[in-house]
């Protein structure tokens, strides 16, 4: 009981001394509102500013439509070689199910696309002649997913699944473009012709019988779904992934001449402090996807847009702390004041008390138990008075300008 009179007996005392002072506790609170306002005030400014300059870069590394946080992987066969599918079978593991969550970002899609080297297309009746004849035109076999989710049918159907039979007929779809270009209509069959040089000398030839399933439209050119303009896929067959895998893989060498992974990954909560660590994972991921599939290649990125960033946010950093100096000095200055005077006007009291029993540790409790309500009412008012300063410095032409 002697122990909770004791800390009651600080209370009162401290509340009572308070009372009395009450000008110069009014004084010592509405200067700590003002230096915990000032101290904070700069940072605020500082994190709104990081922020929009990170949005800034970012909206500046847009690629046509794209969203900022877009990541696109491609392996070119062009550059590097076309490759079998079971090469690419373990990048595609990865891409598809473990880059995102490695990236620490919440995913938002995936879209998933290959391509095989151009085939020449003629009518069936003159494949017989194809070194002869001039091809119809020139086209690649592709299937990306979820594409019938993102296309509207103008005419026709989606294409049925092939056989896996080297004779079997490939069912595909077409641009509308690509249909109204060349005059090709729904039901209609044609010759895929590949011929290609071997290394032992000769020839390979691959004949794939083709049928028009249908003609698309992109229902949303805007979508984020489209890795590429949609108006550039005309001379595409679309099939379904597997009939690519099933029908065209096992008949055709080295087909995938394109393998391209598109993730799009919602980046509305990342800001400046996310920077540095998302950099390094997405160097990770991709270090990881060159060592899955040798030349596969991160083409589209946030990482040049936060690198450019962080160089600025340097500058910025350093010219914010140079305007903090001053500020930081006569926060420093005014609690020295408001100490000693503080401790000038209590020196005679604390000698009274310890004259009439109190103790040490009492003592040091009134003070304290002082200092923690100045503080608490210093931060409730101070915070929110520090947004608003941070407003009105974001809004004066001077300090932007500086």
């Amino acid at each position: 009981m002697g122990v909770l009179l004791r800390f009651w007996a600080v209370f009162v005392v401290s509340a009572k001394r308070l009372f009395s002072q009450r000008w110069l506790t009014l004084a010592t609170a509405l200067g700590l509102v003002t230096a915990v306002a000032l101290s904070t005030s700069i940072p605020l400014y500082a994190d709104g500013v990081y922020y929009r300059m990170l949005r800034q870069e970012l909206a500046g590394e847009r690629f046509g439509l794209r969203p900022p946080f877009v990541f696109m992987f491609r392996y070119i066969g062009a550059w590097a070689g076309a490759v079998e599918w079971e090469d690419i079978e373990a990048i595609d593991e990865y891409l598809t199910k473990v880059a995102g969550p490695a990236l620490g970002l919440p995913q938002k899609l995936v879209v998933r696309y290959f391509e095989t080297d151009a085939f020449q297309l003629f009518p069936q009746e003159d494949v017989a002649y194809a070194d002869t004849q001039t091809p119809l035109t020139w086209a690649c076999f592709a299937s990306a997913s979820d594409l019938e989710d993102h296309i509207s049918i103008l005419e026709g159907s989606l294409p049925a699944v092939a056989i896996s039979s080297q004779d079997s007929t490939v069912e595909m779809l077409i641009n509308e473009a690509f249909a109204t270009q060349l005059g090709l209509q729904v039901g209609e069959t044609y010759t895929a012709y590949l011929s290609r040089r071997l290394e032992a000398g000769g020839e390979r030839t691959t004949v794939i019988p083709v049928r028009i399933a249908g003609v698309w439209r992109a229902t949303d050119p805007d979508e984020e779904f489209w890795f590429r303009n949609p108006g550039d896929l005309t001379d595409v067959m679309f099939v379904p992934e597997e009939t690519f895998v099933s029908r065209i893989s096992p008949y055709v060498e080295d087909e995938v001449y394109l393998a391209l992974w598109y993730l799009v990954m919602d980046g509305s909560e990342v800001y400046a402090s996310d920077v540095n660590p998302l950099l390094r994972r997405i160097s990770t991921v991709q270090q990881r996807a060159a060592a899955l599939l040798p030349d596969t290649r991160l083409d589209v990125s946030p990482a040049p847009a936060l690198q450019a960033y962080r160089r600025s946010a340097g500058l910025l950093t350093f010219l914010l702390y140079a305007f903090s100096v001053p500020i930081i000095g006569l926060i420093l200055a005014f609690i020295g004041l408001v100490v000693g005077l503080a401790v000038g006007r209590q020196r005679n009291e604390i000698a009274v008390l310890r004259s009439r029993g109190a103790t040490a540790i009492q003592v040091l409790g009134i003070a304290a138990l002082e200092g923690l309500l100045w503080g608490a009412v210093a931060l409730l008012v101070g915070l929110p008075a520090a947004g608003v300063l941070a407003q009105l410095i974001g809004r004066a032409r001077s300090f932007l300008d500086f």
